[in-house]
This record gives C-alpha cells, structure tokens and sequence, in this order.
C-alpha cells in the first residue's frame, strides 16, 4: 500500500509502535511530544485524523480550529475526554475500542473484591512485619459466595464482572442500569439504585463518566449502603466524590474501598482517601494488560478504514 503524502494523521499520545507504523503505510504521521489544549491546537488545523488515549483533551476550542479532520481515535474505553457532540456537529467521526478492556478490568475487579474480602494487603505487611500469629487472628475473612454483589452499569464488563462472580462463585448479584441489558448467561435481579445499595454487601461501579454519573455516589448514596458494605471502582474516579468515600470509611460506614481510578488522577498525597482506613489502591492499571493495550491499539485500523471510505466498526454513536 502506497502512502498517500496529503494525508496526515497525528498521534497525540504514545501508542505501539507497530500501530504508528500502520498507519504510516497511509500517510504523513506526526508523533507530538506534549498533548496539551496548545499542542493539540497548534497541529489540528492541517491534520486528517487525531488519534489520543487518556490524557488528551479534545475540547470544543480545540476542534473548532480543525478544518479538515475526518476522524477522532480514541484507543481506549471511555470518550470524556473528547467533546463529542462538538465533532458531531462538524461531521468528524470519533471512533474508540469499547471492548477492548473489558477481560482485564473484569479481572482486576474480582481481584480486588477478594483481595478486600480475605484481607491479603493486610496480611502481606503484617507478614513482612513479623506479627504472623496477630495476622492470622486479624485476618478473618468471608466466603465469597455467600455474599451479595450490586453492579451499577451492567454493560460490557459489569456483564463481565457478574458472569465471574455468579458462574464462578454463586454470589448472588442486583444490577442497575439505565438501558436494559438484554439477556444474559448468568442469574441477575434488576433493581432500584436505593435498594441496591441498601441490600448489597459489596458494590461495584462500571458506568462511563457523564453529567448524570459524576458523583453519583455521594454523601447521601453512601448513607444508603448497608452498613460495613464493600465499595469498587474500576470506572472513572469521578464517579465517586472522593471526599464523602473518605468520609464514610472514616466514620466505618463502610467496611473497604478498592479503587483504581481517582479524581483527580494521579490522587494528592494530601487527599483524605490516603489516610482512610482500609483501602486498596491500584494506578489506574484495569486496562493495562498486554492483550488489553494491544488491543486498544487496533483502533488505527478504524481510522485508516475511515481515511480510505470505509464506515467504522466502533464510532461514537452506533
């Protein structure tokens, strides 16, 4: 395939190498170095398509100094960091890879859950520390199956997630969603978000960030829970207001929080969440398993399809 010179296509953020060199088989590549609101400006005025990951912002500013971009790539799960309905309205495609991570942040999520649930952090530093007895007394956990796991957002990998954790451990599991999910191979009860909470003794998050979902679980959610409940985030840290989960497994409302995602992200040192007892942090790490960035790399095949006339296989709006 011969490389067409006026086309140009600009990598925002790092991807695999191989993906870059697909795409130069197509046209001019720029590769930027930072990928601020300035940055992006500077080059979208002359590209054809833009490719970004996490870090990027494409604002409404940005795309309204884009006078020939066809196509937006967002190798990843979630479209926040991309205005949307600004590219629609300028009849840019954004295309993504919704399916990419859901295996590996379906994983981390029940990882997380037993690692809470059996006290393994706990254990590993007390270990280390030479309490070994004390830790074995301390470390009293639970069997999982015979427990209750609320999802919220029962789409890919809140499927996912429930699908391990009810084929594979008999929990039982509630669901809330906003969209029916259709049917699926595994026993689920669809309920309200307050009795969700309230019935629930471990609640998992798997909802994309938009208005509606920012802080959705707040002071007043968080009072909903039962008591000594188990709270998981692998979506978006702005699902979660922060300071209130703080709040709650300060006061041992709540029993433990696993979080993989913050807001913002990288957390504060200072942040209250850091001092709260029993919690378990990982860095925003759900999606990074080598199958996983591979194959939120695939989303250049995407944007070539679209520079060459093809429609896409995963846009914003099918």
């Amino acid at each position: 395939m011969m490389a067409d010179s006026s086309l140009h296509i600009v990598f925002a953020e790092a991807f695999d190498p191989a993906a870059v060199e697909r795409v130069r088989s197509v046209g001019h590549v720029t590769v930027l170095d930072a990928c601020d609101e300035a940055a992006l400006s500077n080059v979208v005025h002359d590209c054809d398509a833009l490719l970004v990951r996490t870090r990027a912002h494409v604002t409404r500013a940005v795309l309204e100094k884009a006078n020939r971009l066809r196509v937006i790539g967002r190798g990843g799960v979630g479209l926040e960091n991309i205005d949307v309905e600004a590219a629609r309205k300028r009849g840019i495609t954004v295309v993504y890879t919704p399916g990419a991570a859901t295996e590996a942040v379906a994983d981390l999520t029940v990882g997380m859950i037993i690692t809470l649930l059996r006290h393994v952090a706990l254990g590993d530093a007390m270990v280390r520390g030479g309490r070994f007895d004390e830790a074995r007394e301390q470390c009293l956990g639970f069997d999982v199956g015979e427990l209750t796991l609320g999802i919220v957002g029962l789409g890919r990998i809140g499927k996912a997630v429930a699908r391990r954790c009810r084929n594979g451990f008999g929990m039982t599991i509630l669901y809330n969603d906003i969209v029916d999910p259709g049917l699926v191979d595994f026993v689920a009860t669809p309920v309200e978000k307050e009795p969700l909470y309230r019935r629930a003794d471990m609640v998992s998050l798997h909802v994309p960030l938009t208005d509606k979902t920012r802080h959705l679980i707040d002071d007043r959610a968080l009072s909903q829970f039962k008591k000594g409940a188990i709270l998981i985030n692998t979506a978006r840290g702005a699902v979660v207001d922060g300071h209130a989960l703080a709040r709650a497994l300060t006061a041992g409302r709540l029993a433990g929080a696993a979080l993989d995602v913050f807001d913002p992200e990288p957390p504060p040192r200072d942040h209250p969440l850091m001092s709260a007892p029993n919690t378990l942090f990982t860095p925003h790490i759900g999606a990074r398993t080598h199958t996983g960035l591979m194959r939120m790399n695939d989303v250049v095949d995407d944007v070539i399809g679209i520079l060459q006339g093809e429609p896409p296989r995963f846009s914003a709006w099918t």
